[in-house]
């Protein structure tokens, strides 16, 4: 019986463990791709996360090779995959970006990152 207690206890932890993990809201991939070489210019940049986010505090900035900020500043998440988020971007001139971000998860837990990608021509 006393074995049993212990197997159980040790599930039910395990169980907690992968919830607590599974509340924060991680890069899972993105367009432009991480550290792409893109031919032109998009429209927007969009994140794909692996947890539904809160619009109070997710965020995506653009940046150019000088640090100037370059996004139009209008985060969406999307209305139906909570954990889309995306931001325009006027035509972008040839060069590297960098995307930085910042996700709120439903539960409150913060993540967050960066990443590159270059435009061949605008």
């Amino acid at each position: 019986m006393k074995r049993l207690s212990i197997i159980i206890l040790t599930l039910g932890l395990s169980a907690v463990g992968t919830s607590l993990v599974e509340a924060h809201a991680f890069l899972d991939h993105a367009e432009p791709r991480v550290g792409s070489l893109v031919a032109s210019s998009p429209s927007v940049v969009k994140i794909w996360f692996t947890d539904g986010l809160r619009k109070n505090g997710s965020r995506i900035e653009v940046f150019d090779a000088k640090g100037q900020r370059v996004d139009k500043g209008d985060v969406s998440i999307d209305a139906v995959d909570k954990s889309i988020m995306q931001v325009s971007v006027p035509r972008l001139a040839a060069g590297p970006y960098k995307v930085v971000w910042n996700a709120v998860c439903p539960l409150g837990h913060h993540t967050s990152g960066s990443f590159v990608f270059e435009v061949k021509s605008p």
